[in-house]
């Protein structure tokens, strides 16, 4: 596995520990009563449900892929988590100002769709090669199974 696929397999992990540890201090603040790091309702939302729950989903990805044989993420999960941090990118940006809440509205639900399009794509693809792994490794090499009948051809007249 070359240093870049490296990256990719563990760029889950390392921005859902980013988003629960941003959630777990938001509840600390809500919690403690302490809300001026919290100034809007975006980002309250942002940081008590959303980066929890990305977090989560990225958890699960990662486990998903990681029983994979090799773990490496295809083009399409890629670009699928480009979508999805670049969205994530974008949400706290704008989280801090009361102005750019309805487009906080439009953008979690995006985020949703990405990381659950995500999710569905790396567990059927996990799934498919490891189907694919358990037919190709049955124990029969496959210079001793038998030859398959040979089509009988009518002859012509």
């Amino acid at each position: 596995m070359t240093a870049g696929e490296r990256m990719w397999l563990w760029s889950q992990p390392l921005v859902a520990v980013l988003a629960g540890l941003a959630g777990i201090v938001s509840w600390y603040w809500q919690l403690t009563g302490d809300l001026s790091a919290l100034p809007t309702l975006q980002s309250l939302i942002t940081g008590s449900f959303v980066l929890p729950g990305l977090a989560l989903s990225l958890i699960i990805n990662h486990v998903a892929v990681s029983l994979r044989r090799p773990p490496m993420l295809t083009v399409g999960e890629k670009l699928l988590l480009i979508v999805e941090f670049a969205l994530v990118i974008a949400i706290v940006a704008i989280s801090s100002s009361p102005d750019l809440l309805f487009l906080g509205y439009l953008l979690w639900p995006l985020l949703i769709a990405a990381a659950a399009t995500a999710f569905a794509t790396m567990v059927s693809t996990t799934i498919r090669s490891r189907r694919g792994a358990s037919t190709d490794d049955d124990g029969v090499d496959d210079d001793e199974r038998a030859p398959a009948p040979a089509e009988q051809v009518a002859p012509s007249r």
